[in-house]
């Protein structure tokens, strides 16, 4: 959009009104964010004065500088930001900027590739932080009612689990170059970049909370007090490894290379995942795995065990057996992020359905804040805006019978 266009445009509509033009606009998908120049958007609200020769003459001196010309402390200054110059509607610049920008983080946000971490949980929105979530025996099930009795309550105070959020953010800082230089595009790359940084350490948080591995940061919190999810001794009925006391004939670890282990996963979790939900007798539960979580490393042995088109297997006599894969309808998910636990975190993978054990409890989506052209940083480093994002969420177990760790080695 061209200066004339913007000036008349605010001219004819008034400055409340453009903006909330600007916005439907954006929102109907007319107009995007790569339609509108900052440089041109800031002359047409009157916050950039100079002009073009000041521009490219203040350009002419950098270079100059820059190689070393001690001519360059004459030329004339650059074309810079004055939110008091007569006239400006500075506001209008921060809001539409902010509405720019805010799209630009959004975009980067939602377009980063290769994420699992909303496959993994149930996303809830929270008021505040540390809620409590019922627990397994807080949703009991039914039970038999002999004639003329009353029926069984369900007490949410019987068990439950809190919650743990984080605020996570940073601040991009837009210099008054890269507006009066006219480089919008840069800007925008950088808004994006941020967008994509913040949904990256989302994934690694889920991820990492998935596995619990957070030191000091449980996952798992029952009744408020934080443990140990994936108990080396099989107390939770939710691991296979070689320190397992509690089920022997699943105490060895189980590398992925074959359909057998993912037998072997299904078996224990069908006679060894036990729960107390109907009754308080702990007995197997029906809990069907629809997802293997497998590291980088693992990802093509888990795609190729998974995706096989059948299965051979020998009998007793001597004979192959072909059949049908029954592990087809497996969802494959991996993450480098459990490669960079180490060598153990490049054999483990976990079996189940992550959706009904955790939890993405959300006290603020991704938000984006514009900041005006003042303090230190306007005055030290010729910082015209400064965009901050953040978002305010953590992940919580509310269970351990849905998804189990399996040991590779």
């Amino acid at each position: 959009m061209q200066r004339t266009d913007l000036s008349g445009l605010i001219s004819s509509l008034g400055p409340a009104a453009f903006y909330e033009k600007t916005r439907d606009l954006l929102a109907a998908g007319t107009l995007t964010p790569d339609d509108f120049s900052l440089r041109r958007l800031a002359e047409a609200c009157g916050v950039l004065g100079g002009g073009d020769r000041g521009v490219a003459d203040g350009l002419a001196a950098l270079r100059k500088a820059a190689a070393g010309s001690t001519g360059a402390g004459n030329a004339p200054p650059i074309a810079l930001l004055s939110e008091h110059a007569p006239g400006a509607r500075t506001d209008l610049f921060r809001v539409v900027t902010a509405e720019l920008l805010a799209r630009k983080v959004s975009e980067g946000y939602d377009a980063a590739a290769g994420l699992i971490g909303d496959s993994l949980v149930t996303v809830v929105k929270a008021t505040g932080r540390g809620a409590k979530i019922a627990g397994f025996t807080a949703t009991a099930g039914p039970t038999e009612i002999p004639e003329g009795h009353d029926y069984e309550e369900s007490a949410f105070a019987e068990k439950f689990v809190t919650s743990e959020e984080s605020k996570n953010g940073r601040i991009l800082s837009v210099t008054e170059e890269l507006i009066a230089f006219d480089q919008t595009g840069e800007v925008f790359r950088r808004a994006i970049r941020l967008g994509e940084g913040l949904r990256q350490e989302r994934e690694r948080t889920i991820v990492r909370a998935v596995a619990d591995a957070e030191p000091g940061k449980p996952v798992y919190r029952p009744n408020g007090v934080g443990e140990t999810l994936y108990a080396a001794d099989g107390s939770n009925r939710n691991l296979i490894g070689p320190a397992n006391t509690t089920s022997p004939d699943h105490a060895s670890a189980v590398p992925l290379d074959d359909w057998a282990a993912l037998d072997a996963a299904r078996s224990y979790r069908a006679t060894e995942v036990l729960d107390d939900r109907i009754d308080g007798e702990r007995r197997p539960i029906l809990a069907p795995a629809t997802q293997v979580l497998v590291p980088e490393t693992l990802a093509g042995t888990a795609r190729g065990i998974v995706e096989a088109t059948e299965i051979r297997r020998t009998n007793g006599a001597g004979e192959t057996i072909v059949s049908g894969n029954p592990h087809r309808r497996l969802e494959v998910l991996s993450s480098p992020f459990l490669d960079e636990l180490g060598a153990e975190g490049r054999r483990d993978w976990y079996l189940g359905d992550f959706r009904k054990q955790f939890v993405w409890t959300e006290v603020w989506p991704v938000q984006t804040f514009l900041q005006r052209s003042d303090g230190p940083a306007a005055f030290e480093r010729d910082v015209a805006l400064r965009v901050k994002a953040r978002y305010f969420g953590g992940v919580s177990a509310t269970d351990t019978a849905f998804v189990t760790k399996v040991l590779g080695g």
